[in-house]
């Protein structure tokens, strides 16, 4: 009865790798950076490129990998004026993902990322810079569309830091690949 038991498992574990499959994303997510210090408001709208890569080892889940860098740093806002000399940007961010998914039509896809995000970011006042890194939980939601069976395109937004009365979100539009 072991055995028995055991090779269905193994038939079933290689069923459900028969499906997995590779894919890879490049995608653009403008920012919204907000952080409130002693009753200030610090806003910036940064933008970052970034690259995904998944792997699929079920038609519903997926575990991705993800690394960005800076595409445009923004001025630094302090209660809703623009501050002269300053810049906030993302200089790196990395994270680890599970993604959960379920087709809505044939070419229509919803999918949820939960996950863990690293990011480096750094600000600027009059030639003066501040460096730090910081990790949180990540979570996000989005629609693929399935162009053919190969590329799609993607629009997600994810909540990426939300701590120590900063929190950091931005949509993210992207267009992948399966391979």
């Amino acid at each position: 009865m072991k055995i028995q038991n055991t090779c269905l498992a193994v038939l079933a574990l290689s069923a459900s790798l028969a499906q997995a499959q590779w894919y890879g994303e490049i995608g653009v997510t403008p920012l919204s950076i907000k952080s409130t210090v002693d009753g200030n408001t610090i806003k910036a709208k940064p933008t970052m490129g970034g690259l995904v890569l998944g792997y699929e080892f079920h038609p519903n889940f997926a575990l991705e990998g993800a690394v960005a860098t800076n595409m445009d740093a923004d001025t630094i806002s302090l209660n809703g004026a623009d501050v002269a000399g300053t810049s906030l940007k993302v200089n790196r961010a990395h994270g680890l993902f599970l993604k959960p998914k379920a087709m809505l039509a044939p070419n229509l896809e919803l999918f949820g990322r939960l996950g863990w995000v690293e990011n480096k970011t750094t600000g600027q006042v009059n030639g003066y810079s501040l460096t730090d890194t910081d990790d949180d939980f990540a979570y996000g939601l989005g629609i693929n569309y399935h162009f053919n069976k190969t590329t799609y395109g993607s629009l997600g937004y994810t909540s990426f830091y939300d701590k120590h009365n900063t929190r950091t979100r931005g949509a993210t539009l992207a267009v992948g690949m399966k391979f």
